[in-house]
């Protein structure tokens, strides 16, 4: 019954739509034989007529002779999609990573049926964005790419792509929400929502306003509600297009710092604001934040002039911004505003999960302490033996076999001296760590749920 209401509801917009444009052909004096409506309908005519020759269909190239060569096609390939051509003299055309992803070559389809088999150059997983490129004796077309910053909602769109096989497919619709985050469909979220219908085989193809500019590139549907698309900015898509050409990868800034959204309870202990900057929970020793000296507990407010109001924004703007930059954060420390400068480096890789057989959480934190053996020739500390994968603590990295040197500035020497000042913990309140793995130091900050 909800499903059928649904239906109603989304039926019942579209009429509307269509009689708001009616009233405005009726209201308005008629230009010569042609109202307004008709006029709305040549201008999305004659847009979707000048950026179809730009849109390609794309799936993967199986050579001849290859496994699976000359199989029947059973349907739609995987991966395949749509892409958009953004540079007609170098060839390049953008679309998502997870179209391309584990192919090297991929056949390019024209309009009008001219297949290209063109080279992936790059793709970047963190976006849900690559670049494939081609050679083409005749000219291709290209379409404009927008400004997404001066997108607004209610704003008139149009998507173009390959749903279900189905080449050259044009939908038309609204933009719905902005800046659309905690989707989990990529590491940057910023998305366009719209209600243009975009289905399997539309990833990769282009949204665009009603001047025919790119002001994303569609990228996923929620398959279980109606009229949810979601579009990745044109902004972020030059950014990424841009270091995939010219480096075949995205170097992003790398703090080194692990942050949570400040709450109710955080800001009454910090004298911050709720929802107002993150705070940061962790600092990974010799990275940027830690160089700069940044602590535990510092709120982050701005970043560059950026406000900060959510994790998903800070990682956003820390990775838009080129490594060896020097930054200036706003940053709350003890009820005190300060200003930090720090140099970015390149993001490093780091394993950060932990494994365990047991769902036993003693210190109420996600995780065991026990002695560290005799033979262990470790130093003072709490030895670390068992993580809940799913805990806090695990997801942030802890690890069996980390040594706790210190918790809340005070040296721990056993586990005994760790329950001790854990004890001196309520509950809901901040925990901070001094950790200790292979001959490393790095801090992690937790809260105490039990």
């Amino acid at each position: 019954m909800k499903h059928f209401f649904s239906k109603i509801e989304i039926s019942s917009l579209k009429i509307k739509f269509v009689l708001f444009f009616l009233v405005l052909s009726f209201a308005v004096p008629l230009a010569g034989e042609a109202g307004i409506l008709e006029q709305v309908e040549t201008e999305l005519v004659g847009l979707a007529d000048k950026v179809r020759p730009a849109v390609v269909s794309l799936s993967p190239y199986i050579a001849k002779g290859a496994i699976g060569e000359g199989l029947p096609n059973k349907g739609r390939p995987a991966n395949a999609g749509a892409g958009v051509v953004y540079d007609a003299k170098k060839g390049l055309i953008v679309t998502n990573s997870h179209v391309v992803r584990s192919v090297n070559k991929i056949k390019v389809t024209f309009k009008g049926g001219r297949e290209i088999i063109g080279e992936v150059l790059g793709a970047d997983e963190d976006t849900d964005l690559a670049v494939v490129q081609v050679e083409s004796e005749t000219p291709l077309a290209e379409v404009k790419f927008g400004d997404s910053s001066k997108v607004r909602v209610g704003q008139l769109v149009v998507a173009v792509g390959n749903p279900y096989g189905l080449n050259d497919t044009t939908t038309f619709g609204i933009i719905s929400g902005l800046k659309r985050e905690n989707i989990n469909l990529s590491r940057y979220e910023d998305f366009l929502q719209t209600d243009a219908s975009i289905n399997p085989g539309n990833s990769g193809g282009p949204l665009l306003n009603i001047k025919g500019e790119v002001i994303g590139i569609n990228t996923a549907i929620i398959n279980y509600a109606q009229s949810i698309g979601f579009s990745i900015p044109s902004n972020m898509v030059k950014h990424v297009v841009e270091q995939l050409v010219e480096h075949g990868e995205v170097h992003r800034g790398w703090l080194g710092v692990g942050i949570d959204p400040v709450t109710e309870e955080i800001a009454k202990k910090t004298r911050g604001q709720e929802g107002v900057g993150v705070i940061i929970n962790s600092v990974f020793e010799g990275d940027p934040a830690d160089l700069a000296g940044l602590k535990i507990g510092d709120i982050i407010l701005k970043i560059g002039g950026s406000d900060i109001d959510s994790p998903n924004k800070m990682i956003r703007v820390i990775g838009a911004i080129t490594p060896g930059q020097t930054i200036n954060l706003d940053i709350l420390r003890d009820g005190k505003a300060q200003v930090v400068p720090v140099k970015l480096e390149s993001r490093k890789k780091k394993t950060t999960l932990a494994t365990t057989q047991s769902p036993l959480s003693p210190s109420g934190l996600g995780f065991s302490v026990v002695n560290p053996g005799k033979d262990a020739n470790l130093p003072n500390g709490a030895l670390v033996s068992q993580v809940i994968p799913e805990s806090s603590a695990g997801l942030k990295g802890l690890r069996t076999g980390d040594l706790i040197t210190a918790l809340n500035g005070e040296a721990v020497e056993n586990q005994s001296e760790f329950d001790r000042l854990l004890g001196k913990v309520d509950r809901g309140s901040p925990v901070f760590l001094l950790v200790l793995r292979n001959e490393e130091k790095f801090h992690l900050g937790l809260v105490r749920e039990n």
